[in-house]
């Protein structure tokens, strides 16, 4: 397996021309002397050119926002000890957009968290511009009972329980910052912040 990544990193190097005139052309004769390495060649080729369309600073700053937000949520994690705090692996809203597509004023969402031992899933669908629907569902639950999901932000606190799937719904839920906690035997298994 190494030997293969190291073929696609000379492949690579040949490409972007970080090779001396000498090594390129060794490069090129061990490519062209093997019908593997042509066929391997032209899908890093094909790659590394459709590379070069990508904008790569919008990227960046999604990339950038992921990773801060995971740092952040998992410097929050060490601090609350005595229950699991969600750790943001994925947020829809942060990918970029492709090019020539404008972002919709109101727009469906999907958050994957790391609680524990758990995997929580969440999809938003907007209701209207000032509320959401909200579906989610916790994987890797080992705990015998139900499951009730609690929504709280400021004076407002929605209930809701999980079926046997511990798959749960909010109807409609308006805009705000809330904290999701996670409840099996009306006590805390797990909690994740939420920006609606």
């Amino acid at each position: 397996m190494k030997k293969e990544n190291d073929k696609i990193e000379l492949m690579l190097d040949f490409l972007r021309g970080n090779l001396t005139a000498e090594k390129h052309r060794e490069t090129e004769r061990l490519i062209s002397a093997d019908r593997g390495l042509i066929g391997l060649f032209s899908v890093v080729k094909g790659l590394f050119l459709e590379g070069q369309k990508a904008d790569w600073n919008q990227l960046q700053d999604s990339t950038l926002k992921l990773a801060t937000r995971l740092f952040d949520d998992y410097q929050k994690s060490k601090k609350i000890s005595r229950v699991h705090y969600g750790i943001t692996v994925f947020d829809s809203m942060m990918l970029p957009l492709p090019e020539g597509v404008r972002p919709a004023t109101v727009d469906s969402r999907r958050l994957k968290y790391k609680v524990g031992e758990m995997d929580l899933e969440i999809s938003l669908y907007p209701v209207s511009t000032s509320s959401y629907e909200l579906i989610g569902q916790v994987y890797n639950l080992e705990t015998e009972g139900g499951l009730t999901v609690r929504l709280r932000s400021g004076k407002h606190e929605y209930r809701e329980a999980a079926d046997q799937f511990h798959l749960f719904r909010f109807v409609r839920i308006p805009v705000a910052r809330y904290v999701l906690d996670l409840l099996a035997k009306n006590s805390r298994v797990g909690t994740v912040e939420l920006q609606l």
